[in-house]
């Protein structure tokens, strides 16, 4: 996190974690947590970051990397692509908006160093430079049903669909999927502070975590250390939520991604569950039969997990469909509780075995 905005958000009330890198609260952790759903809140979003592709062949050069249709990007909108390895397997998860002829390739700051030397092991001839966003960027997040009007206030041109885009005063908008409006504001830290101080009139300040939960509530994954390689695009319905074109051209694990939608059966993805657990959840960790044994083979994993009460969570899981269909599925092999599944806010094929 930005030393200086670090600093600003503690002079503010935040309460820092012991290193430094996330806000756990302002102060008020159960009333922030109660405001998720019953007001309007705003939230430092950490730990994410962008790489930035500009030159005459950066089009082209990312048409040829991820699974989405770069082609189809604007000013005014965002897009989520992955970026696998050539077996499909999933290595990172942008978002990516387009600013001029330059691209912002949005994702988890964990996966900055790995994907960024990676990325640039292709380039080649390509007439095309990646480079990591300013250590001034910052974000931070706003939701709740009255935020259209309170942010609109001091955002004259807010992106009305989701995922779409808009600048102003050097600061990004999008639109991001919700049960409520949701929007991500991404700019200089000088940019950010004052309307962070304007806002908090109108917004309750919470967690950063509480990003994560609306991410989840939305069911809109994320791949981060402990998940690289781990799942294919369809896994985490990338499909469905627009994340993967199969009518472009190839890129590394396209053979795979496309075999399994024309030819194959989606065995297991992504769902929304709730669970007690004593000790800390983390992605990837594996999932179990409700009914099976110590020797039971895992039947899913988590993909992304937030706190939502004392010792209770709400994750993203991967889960076999088989098992998915009767709840039958649990976390620990010792504990036989069931995940709670909840409903996906999007409809999902039902063409899955």
């Amino acid at each position: 996190m930005n030393k200086q905005w670090q600093q600003y958000l503690q002079n503010n009330g935040a309460i820092l974690t012991h290193d430094g890198s996330n806000v756990e609260h302002f102060g008020q952790p159960e009333k922030e947590q109660h405001a998720v759903n019953n007001g309007n809140i705003i939230t430092p979003i950490t730990g994410m970051t962008y790489i930035q592709a500009s030159g005459i062949d950066a089009k082209t050069f990312l048409q040829g990397q991820f699974t989405n249709d770069i082609a189809l990007i604007n000013s005014q909108s965002s897009q989520l692509s992955g970026y696998c390895n050539p077996k499909g397997r999933l290595l990172t998860l942008f978002r990516i908006t387009q600013h001029g002829d330059n691209y912002h390739l949005h994702l988890p700051a964990c996966l900055l160093e790995k994907t960024l030397s990676r990325l640039k092991m292709f380039v080649m001839r390509a007439k095309v430079t990646l480079e990591p966003a300013t250590a001034e960027t910052v974000r931070i997040g706003v939701s709740g049903k009255s935020t259209n009007g309170k942010l609109g206030a001091h955002i004259s041109a807010l992106p009305t669909d989701v995922n779409s885009v808009t600048n102003e005063n050097g600061i990004t908008i999008i639109k991001h999927p919700g049960i409520n409006s949701r929007f991500e504001l991404i700019g200089d830290r000088e940019k950010i502070q004052p309307l962070w101080q304007l806002l908090t009139q109108d917004f309750s300040p919470t967690g950063s975590d509480i990003w994560q939960l609306l991410n989840i509530n939305a069911a809109q994954p994320s791949v981060v250390t402990e998940t690289v390689e781990m799942f294919i695009p369809q896994m985490l319905n990338l499909h469905v939520i627009d994340g993967v074109s199969f009518k472009k051209g190839c890129y590394p694990g396209q053979e795979v991604v496309a075999r399994l939608h024309y030819r194959g059966q989606l065995k297991r993805h992504m769902q929304i569950a709730q669970f007690n657990s004593d000790q800390l959840p983390l992605p990837s960790m594996p999932l179990y039969p409700l009914d099976g044994g110590e020797e039971a083979q895992s039947v899913g994993n988590l993909v992304q997990v937030a706190l939502v009460a004392s010792h209770e969570y709400r994750a993203l899981c991967v889960i076999s469909n088989k098992f998915a269909i009767n709840n039958n599925v649990c976390l620990n092999r010792n504990v036989k509780e069931a995940l709670k599944l909840h409903d996906l806010p999007y409809d999902f094929p039902t063409d899955t075995e």
